[in-house]
């Protein structure tokens, strides 16, 4: 639930808690009350499309990402840039395709390798090929390093989406449920979770609520939430040591 939506319903209980110590007659002649359906607020704010768009395709970015380095974990450092480096260019000439096929058959050739070293018994091992072991683990742990690094990366970068994400609606929402009760002539906007019982008419606003809503989030640009969206090439086995 956002923030606002929080807000809302600690509002509304303390309103509530309120009107039932005041004399019910004289509310009623008072105070214009309106009620507002914050959970169908939240399924449908969370279902438009324009607002998810940008979210879900950066977080598909880091994961088509974070599979590239998977499937080539046998690459070093530089070897990675590399492959990122000729991955990003929209078209590529044969030498660079040729280029990247090379860094598939090293990182295969590299994981085949390992594989076959690690099942070796290390006293059947000569000390070139326990050099070599060692060469290729630490290979490995690196590419390993670098998932997690893209996984943490990610979890940093998903949060600040999504805290921008959440703000941006919580402003909308507080900006839709005052025009909302301007256009009703409300006087107060309880939440219609703590709503037992009010004497007298009530306006639900629910549904004006979400058009402004949806119409204020639309008309939102979404330049904030841009992301690389690098182009994944899946193959390749991971070794595990």
């Amino acid at each position: 639930m956002s923030r606002a939506m929080l807000a809302l319903a600690a509002v509304g209980i303390f309103l509530m808690v309120l009107l039932w110590q005041i004399d019910a007659s004289s509310v009623q002649e008072q105070l214009k009350i309106g009620v507002l359906n914050s959970a169908q607020v939240i399924r449908e704010v969370q279902n438009i499309a324009e607002l998810r768009r940008s979210y879900d395709e950066q977080r598909r970015a880091y994961l088509e990402l974070i599979n590239l380095r998977q499937n080539f974990v046998m690459l070093t450092g530089l070897e990675w840039a590399d492959l990122r480096r000729l991955l990003s260019r929209p078209q590529r000439t044969k030498s660079e395709e040729r280029q990247i096929q090379e860094l598939r058959r090293i990182s295969l050739e590299r994981e085949a390798e390992l594989q076959k070293l690690q099942q070796t018994p290390n006293d059947k091992l000569s000390q070139q090929e326990r050099t070599r072991l060692e060469q290729l683990t630490q290979i490995w742990r690196e590419g390993r390093a670098d998932v997690e690094r893209l996984k943490g990366l990610m979890d940093e970068e998903m949060k600040r989406i999504e805290e921008q994400l959440n703000k941006i609606v919580d402003e909308k929402l507080q900006l839709a449920i005052k025009k909302a009760a301007d256009q009703h002539g409300l006087d107060i906007v309880l939440d219609k979770s703590v709503v037992y019982f009010v004497r007298g008419q009530i306006v639900d606003v629910t549904e004006t609520v979400l058009s402004v809503l949806t119409e204020e989030l639309r008309s939102k640009e979404q330049s904030d939430f841009k992301g690389e969206s690098p182009k994944s090439e899946n193959s390749g086995k991971e070794a595990k040591p």
